[in-house]
């Protein structure tokens, strides 16, 4: 390879890995650390004029950008095409209920009671009382005093 050549990968690299690292780490929390790193690995690198060495530092440099690259893309697969990582618990459970053909009942935090609506009660006598079957009474009695 012409010395050309290896100048023009090695910027290629380091500009390559600058990127990579600033979008993934130093962007995201502004910690430079990962960049300065890269940017005394690359200066240190200078010093060298044993070939093999040099080509050394060249095929790490490489694996490390492929590395990179690699990890980000995978990344961004990951919350394109599986964004259930990023779903709270409630919209999980809805996702799933809805690929079986399902769909989840009103969840009611804390808090939260249910009241019937009022079309409910439209067709409904509003002076007499909602006769409850001794079972429903029960188990609205477990509900209420059920420890939250």
């Amino acid at each position: 390879m012409s010395t050309v050549n290896v100048k023009t990968e090695i910027l290629g690299l380091y500009r390559g890995i600058l990127r990579e690292v600033s979008r993934q780490y130093t962007a995201r929390n502004q910690n430079r650390m990962w960049h300065d790193e890269i940017v005394a690995g690359f200066k240190s690198g200078v010093q060298l004029s044993n070939p093999a060495q040099i080509q050394i530092r060249l095929t790490r440099a490489r694996n490390l950008h492929a590395f990179l690259r690699s990890n980000r893309t995978h990344r961004e697969l990951v919350e394109r095409y599986w964004p259930i990582s990023s779903m709270t618990e409630e919209e999980k459970l809805s996702r799933t209920a809805n690929t079986v053909g399902l769909s989840l009942p009103k969840m009611f935090g804390a808090g939260e009671t249910f009241a019937p609506s009022d079309r409910s009660l439209a067709g409904a006598e509003t002076d007499a009382e909602p006769v409850l079957s001794p079972q429903v009474e029960e188990a609205l009695n477990i509900i209420k005093n059920a420890p939250s």
